[in-house]
């Protein structure tokens, strides 16, 4: 979280963890693992839905702990979105096959976790209630929990991302190199 607190995003820094630390603002299970992420999609979508302090944000950004995002960017798609009465859904959005939940999650529109960004109007309708079955990739969770909360892909801005504006792994840019994932297995 350091790297974070020390770019642009330090003042807007909402952290999502595992257990209660001095800087974690949403705290979520302390068992945490790759296979356990849905369940922290889940968590941090009911918080957002639920607390006060997030009910006066417009916009919220999703990015995974090994990207970074130009700050002009997300200015840009802010100042694009406002006041939009419409689910607004940042992302690079995909589809996956989910055979084991055919009416909810199969072929659901969602974003690439590396970033997404999204305001408030579609964290209003987000079915925070949602179930489904097995461990699931927690973006395609918060896809369907979009999908069915929100009524479906006709009443979503869904807005594809300029991957030149956003790093995943690593960062190169003029003359700076940055290993964004530093642990091998990322």
């Amino acid at each position: 979280m350091q790297f974070y607190r020390n770019t642009w995003m330090g003042d807007f820094l909402h952290p999502v963890c595992d257990w209660d630390e001095p800087e974690c603002k949403i705290v979520c299970n302390k068992s945490s693992t790759y296979r356990t992420l849905d369940e922290k999609t889940l968590c941090f979508s009911r918080a957002l839905r639920t607390r006060e302090e997030y009910k006066q944000k417009e916009f919220f950004l999703k990015l995974d702990d090994d990207s970074l995002v130009d700050k002009e960017y997300v200015l840009y798609l802010m100042r694009n979105n406002t006041g939009s009465d419409k689910p607004v859904y940042i992302s690079d959005h995909t589809r996956l096959r989910d055979d084991a939940n055919p009416v909810i999650l199969d072929q659901v529109l969602y974003g690439n976790g590396k970033f997404y960004m999204f305001n408030h109007v579609l964290v209003d309708c987000l079915n925070t209630d949602f179930e489904y079955k097995g461990s699931r990739n927690e973006d395609l969770v918060f896809g369907g929990m979009v999908n069915s909360g929100c009524g479906g892909e006709q009443n979503i801005l869904f807005i594809q991302e300029d991957d030149d504006y956003i790093w995943h792994k690593e960062y190169k840019n003029k003359n700076k190199y940055i290993n964004l994932a530093f642990i091998k297995n990322h």
